[in-house]
């Protein structure tokens, strides 16, 4: 009895072990099999990561005008910002009734070059740089909105830079003039200010504070009481034969060749560091295609040929003479 319990208890040791034993191979080959496939999966994702090609929508801009390879979405619309001052550079045209002059000849050509879709937006100066009178100038809430990519034409200052990114310039840097009436007959003296009320356009680079960075005008640091802003040069006309202002101060575009006011200064440059230029926000990636298909333009004889036409087909508005601004002339 003894020898037969022996037997028994010997034989279910050793089928527990068997048993035992045939689970762990089981574990063992599932996991070997679980490895081989997350082995294989990763293989197959780093050869399609290798050998496949980019998204679509990611395209060399720069191949078709021979310029700086840059990755951009090639279907964006640019937009961008282009004001109407009714001058040379800028005005509406009573035959189209759209937006013409010199810089949006410059833009149209560039972003020809560049194989751009852009799209000019027209809206009001201010919102893209603001000048508020009494405090510091900002950036306009339209560039600051993401409501256009750049705003085209505008003058690069410190102000500005401390807001927003530019381009380099199209334009060589300008200079600023005081305006009054034709004769100056209240005896304007601009190189004496001092208690005189000021005019500015609302926006413009020529403003209060680029005024009082001129250390040729006595009297250059105006008090507020003493500045007054206006929207278009028709507004500052009207405050000139109101007398509410002695003269008004401003980029020399928007007096040169006028016979409603007198220019009573010239080549006064008070403050811009750089001529126009794409104005945009700090993340933009604008500038990056932008400058390389500019700096085609600039070198080449299309770029002499859209500043000759600022006399030949935007001619009959006022505003600078082409050797005043165009690089080069």
């Amino acid at each position: 009895m003894e020898s037969a319990n022996s037997e028994k208890e010997l034989y279910k040791k050793d089928n527990a072990g068997r048993g035992g034993n045939g689970k762990l191979y089981l574990v063992l080959i599932v996991a070997a099999v679980c490895f081989a496939f997350a082995a294989f999966v990763i293989a197959i994702v780093s050869l399609s990561m290798q050998t496949g090609s980019a998204s679509p929508s990611v395209v060399n801009v720069g191949s078709a005008a021979g310029l700086t390879s840059v990755d951009y979405d090639d279907d964006k619309v640019w937009m961008i910002h282009n004001g109407h001052s009714g001058y040379n550079v800028q005005y509406i045209s009573e035959k189209t009734g759209r937006i013409e002059g010199f810089d949006v000849d410059i833009i149209n050509a560039v972003c020809r070059i560049a194989n751009k879709n852009c799209k000019l937006v027209a809206d009001i100066w201010t919102n893209c740089w603001d000048t508020v009178t009494g405090e510091t100038a900002r950036g306009g809430t339209g560039l600051m909105s993401g409501w256009y990519d750049a705003c085209g034409g505008y003058r690069v200052k410190p102000e500005r830079q401390r807001t927003f990114a530019f381009s380099d310039p199209f334009t060589v840097s300008p200079h600023q003039s005081f305006a009054t009436l034709p004769g100056n007959p209240r005896g304007f003296d601009w190189q004496d200010i001092t208690g005189k009320t000021i005019g500015f356009f609302d926006g413009g680079s020529g403003d209060e504070h680029c005024l009082a960075k001129s250390e040729e005008i006595v009297g250059a640091v105006l008090p507020t009481e003493n500045i007054r802003h206006c929207t278009t040069f028709e507004e500052c006309y009207d405050l000139l034969v109101d007398e509410t202002i002695d003269a008004f101060f401003s980029d020399a575009t928007y007096v040169r060749g006028r016979t409603d006011v007198d220019e009573i200064t010239n080549r006064l440059q008070a403050c811009p560091v750089g001529g126009s230029a794409m104005m945009t926000r700090l993340d933009s990636k604008l500038i990056d295609w932008w400058n390389p298909a500019q700096a085609k333009l600039i070198a080449s004889k299309e770029y002499h040929e859209i500043c000759n036409d600022v006399k030949i087909t935007h001619g009959h508005q006022a505003g600078y003479d082409p050797e005043d601004f165009c690089i080069g002339l």
